[in-house]
């Protein structure tokens, strides 16, 4: 009896340790698989960091198209903690998410950015940020303002042509001449050019390794 309880305690021992050697190439298998191990060594960006681009290309509301792609690096580094996941001058790229340029006598420039990726290393990463955008003036306002003074001198010049029907229509051909003089020149436009600086925002995390 006796030595059938040892020979049971002596078969928990071998499968104790047979269970222990297997966990243990378990483990190394889990560590060694590219998976798994990316996923032991990510560092998370949180949500609302802002992460600051200096523009090495230019972008002009009159010249580029919604969807382009534009380079950029990382002014800042992005540190967590003591580590700095995100160096100075990494390699960042913008896409243009909308634009519209100003018409001759009316309408307003605008460019919409956003942060698309960030490159640290061999590795790319997909980045959600916020849109960020640059307006230019108002051309409405600026043509309503240069119609009222063309129309002002028109006045005054059907006064000295002899007033009354003479007057209207002095005024009529000043208000003309006031938009056209606006029109010769093309809408105010939106340039960022290239060493210009934009912020952006992370709306989700950002995992790096």
């Amino acid at each position: 009896m006796r030595a059938r309880i040892e020979s049971l305690l002596g078969q928990e021992e071998f499968v104790r340790y047979i269970q222990s050697v297997l966990g243990f190439v378990a483990i190394c298998v889990l560590l060694t698989t590219p998976g798994m191990l990316v996923a032991l060594d990510q560092i998370t960006i949180p949500q609302g960091t802002v992460i600051s681009v200096r523009m090495i290309d230019s972008i002009s509301s009159d010249r580029n198209h919604a969807g382009e792609t534009f380079r950029g690096s990382i002014r800042d580094p992005i540190r967590i903690g003591n580590r700095i996941v995100v160096p100075r001058g990494a390699n960042a790229y913008v896409t243009l998410v909308d634009v519209s340029s100003a018409g001759r006598v009316k309408g307003r420039s605008k460019l919409q950015l956003q942060l698309e990726r960030i490159v640290v290393g061999n590795h790319s990463y997909p980045v959600a940020s916020n849109v960020v955008e640059f307006r230019g003036k108002s051309e409405t306002k600026k043509t309503g303002k240069s119609a009222g003074i063309g129309a002002l001198a028109g006045g005054g010049l059907g006064a000295l042509l002899g007033g009354g029907k003479g007057a209207a229509i002095g005024a009529g051909v000043g208000a003309g001449a006031g938009v056209a003089s606006n029109a010769v020149k093309k809408g105010e436009q939106v340039y960022i050019g290239s060493e210009s600086l934009v912020q952006f925002r992370l709306t989700a995390p950002l995992r790096i390794q």
